[in-house]
């Protein structure tokens, strides 16, 4: 069976030395007909004794495991030595022992799964299949490499449900139930580990471009009971139903439907995953989902907090979840809603793709129909046609002129909220005369702006 390699990096390879073999997803990804990308390779020598060629440079990444990166001609290439390791009870990521090797056979049996354990052998153009991976990665199947393999590293849980849905791969029935049995090892991985297979997860369609495969991740990630160990407010929504007028899933199924249906753009699927967290504690402690989003706002921010997202991603996610429910009906006042456009801008486009989502989680709701334009979107198109300023640096009045004017301290912000707030209700306005005659009416100092507060 042919692994195609471009001419350079087998020249590279075969240049390291004898019994240097190409492993795991770049041999898997060709046997399946994937798009290959990182190149991992391994033999039964330290990196410091391969024979690198003078226009390359090699970084030990991890000592402890001989994992080097070598860099030659711009691509990179991840070698680690033979090994075999040894795990503590639990399922703690980092193994307690680890001895090198030059079994080929002993490397294999410490790799998590057998479609992984795939040696090339760049130099003789052969495979060599300790334990029957070719096969699996022909059956699109995934089956642990030994009996132990999530014993021994909890991590390999989420890769487990990660390579399924990327590949699109089956899970064999032992591996399945071994994941199951051992499923509570997720709780001594750390937190950032856990938040990237996560994201991981959430875009696996995008990877080898299988349809609904971020969708199946989150399936999985319920049936082998992970989700009591990642996120358990979502494990909290399993089985709380809902009004079955509105919604043919519960809590649960529905923000997996949602996730579904957001397209892959950067926060969406994690606001998807979130919008409707808080709906198991408001119908435990008021009986109801009424203000629902703004509870799923807050443990958003708890759950985010706790998977040490980056703040900028916490604060968007936060803001989508708090918003999705804005103008449900389309009754608000037009004013009110270009004010919130204009306010939510810079995320607008997210929202609607979010509103859009949550429509079609509900089972009952028609696709020409969600696809129709948008209240936010019309406004938003009608306000950019007006020229309505829906950035504050568009108005025709600045900072500096309400200084000129004699503004001072916080009158100044205010006033700019204000004179922007009008303009965008009434484009026309946004011209320096008006703006200059409207502020005059407004306070000018801090202490002026106290006494209208009262």
């Amino acid at each position: 069976m042919k692994i195609e390699m471009d001419r350079k990096s087998a020249e590279f390879i075969c240049g390291l030395g004898d019994n240097i073999y190409v492993v795991g997803g770049y041999v898997r990804n060709s046997l399946c007909g994937f798009k290959c990308t990182d190149i991992d390779i391994a033999g039964p020598v330290p990196a410091q004794a391969l024979k690198l060629p003078p226009h390359s440079s090699m970084t030990m990444v991890n000592h402890r495991m001989g994992t080097a990166q070598i860099i030659c001609e711009g691509v990179k290439y991840e070698y680690t030595p033979f090994r075999v390791e040894v795990y503590n009870a639990g399922g703690e990521h980092t193994p307690s022992q680890v001895y090198f090797t030059t079994d080929m056979n002993a490397d294999a049996m410490r790799r998590d799964f057998c479609c992984n354990a795939v040696y090339y052998d760049v130099k003789k153009d052969e495979l060599i299949d300790p334990l029957n991976g070719v096969r699996d990665a022909q059956m699109k199947i995934l089956r642990g490499c030994n009996k132990h393999v999530f014993e021994s590293d909890g991590l390999r849980l989420l890769r487990l449900v990660r390579l399924a849905s990327e590949l699109g791969f089956k899970i064999e029935g032992e591996t399945a139930a071994s994941a199951k049995a051992n499923r509570d090892n997720l709780a001594d991985i750390t937190t950032e580990r856990k938040r990237a297979e996560l994201d991981k997860i959430l875009y696996a369609d995008t990877v080898n471009d299988v349809a609904n495969a971020h969708y199946r991740g989150l399936r999985l990630l319920k049936q082998l009971g992970l989700w009591d160990h990642l996120i358990p407010e979502i494990a909290a929504c399993d089985n709380i139903a809902q009004p079955t007028q509105y919604h043919k899933f519960d809590v649960m199924e529905h923000s997996f439907q949602c996730v579904r249906y957001a397209p892959a753009m950067n926060n969406l699927r994690l606001a998807a995953l979130l919008h409707d967290v808080g709906k198991a504690y408001c119908l435990e402690k008021f009986g109801n989902f009424h203000g629902h989003e703004k509870c799923s706002g807050i443990q958003a921010r708890v759950i985010l907090n706790r998977l040490r997202y980056p703040k900028d991603v916490i604060d968007q996610v936060v803001r989508l979840c708090g918003l999705h429910m804005y103008d449900m009906f389309g009754n608000t006042r037009e004013s009110k809603v270009r004010v919130f456009v204009a306010k939510n801008y810079d995320i607008i486009d997210k929202l609607v793709a979010l509103i859009r989502a949550d429509r079609m989680a509900t089972g009952m709701t028609d696709k020409q129909e969600v696809e129709r334009p948008h209240r936010f979107e019309t406004t938003l198109a009608a306000m950019r046609e007006q020229g309505a300023p829906i950035l504050k640096k568009s108005l025709k009045i600045s900072g500096r002129d309400l200084i000129e004017m004699g503004f001072d301290g916080e009158a100044i912000s205010h006033a700019i909220e204000n004179l922007w707030r009008e303009c965008i209700i009434n484009p026309q306005n946004n011209n320096a005369a008006w703006l200059k005659k409207m502020a005059e009416k407004l306070p000018k100092t801090p202490e002026q702006l106290n006494v209208k507060k009262q």
